[in-house]
């Protein structure tokens, strides 16, 4: 659970701008929210995008070219592309910048912006902001996982995942898509098998957001079959900051490959692999 102790002060610069960015955009979303007047576009069953998504993840395209030069962004909206008009810095941002988008349109108050920073092919830095909350998670690599409360000012608490030892003790969260997916009955088969041993289960519709609250020791564990980088890279270093353990459903780190994400406490994290595997593609 959150403690409070000393902050050490940000020591990536992309990561203080990102906080910046990340506080700068959230009225921006909560004003889309509250109209609920969306202007959407359905990407496959069930899946839509509003122009929310794509006016935020410009904007902060926008300023990372700015303040960056040379970095490269991967966006759920835009793809991958070079920011600036300079020579490839090696650094690149992975940007989910509306996610649990199907909660925003129907008003459910359950979404995140996630911002990982990836240098020489690892995440270094990483926050996952909740606009609607005012909580920002952050984590460095090396330096621990916070939650900054942007709402009330008050100082940064020290994240910490549970301390649940197992998946029979657990409150875990999962994905599962639409029944019109093609990959319904596969995950509905793994959902189902972890549901059975699980303490509890549930589907929030944000997956980013999800993993920050294992980070926060909110939920004991998190697992999905089908997740983008976007969505998990900036969650896996928040989990990893605060104590806990993500890995495929092999065991391994492969997880931003295979987009079969395991999170949680060592102890549930362990008994996920487990009941998983056999459904690892």
């Amino acid at each position: 659970m959150p403690t409070h102790i000393h902050v050490p002060a940000l020591g990536h610069a992309r990561l203080s701008c990102a906080l910046g960015w990340a506080r700068d955009t959230r009225a921006v979303i909560r004003a889309a929210f509250a109209t609920q007047a969306h202007v959407t576009t359905e990407k496959s069953a069930n899946d839509v995008a509003t122009e929310t998504d794509r006016v935020v993840e410009n904007w902060l395209a926008t300023q990372i070219a700015a303040a960056f030069p040379g970095d490269v962004l991967l966006g759920e909206e835009g793809g991958e592309r070079l920011l600036g008009n300079a020579p490839a810095t090696g650094v690149r941002w992975i940007v989910d910048p509306l996610d649990g988008t199907f909660n925003f349109v129907h008003g459910f108050p359950y979404i995140a912006t996630s911002i990982a920073i990836e240098v020489g092919g690892q995440i270094d830095a990483a926050l996952i902001a909740n606009p609607l909350t005012g909580e920002t998670f952050v984590a460095e690599r090396g330096r621990g996982a916070w939650l900054h409360h942007d709402a009330t000012g008050a100082a940064p608490e020290r994240l910490s995942v549970s301390a649940c030892p197992g998946l029979n003790r657990a409150l875990v969260s999962g994905v599962l898509p639409s029944a019109a997916n093609a990959a319904f009955e596969r995950v509905f088969a793994a959902w189902s098998d972890v549901a059975r041993r699980a303490a509890s289960i549930r589907r929030t519709g944000a997956a980013a957001l999800d993993l920050a609250h294992v980070a926060a020791g909110r939920l004991d564990g998190f697992f999905v079959m089908s997740l983008a980088a976007w969505d998990a890279a900036a969650g896996a270093l928040l989990v990893e900051e605060a104590g806990g353990r993500i890995c495929d459903f092999h065991g391994g780190d492969g997880y931003l490959r295979s987009n079969e994400v395991i999170a949680g406490t060592p102890g549930v994290s362990a008994d996920m692999v487990n009941c998983l595997q056999l459904h690892a593609t």
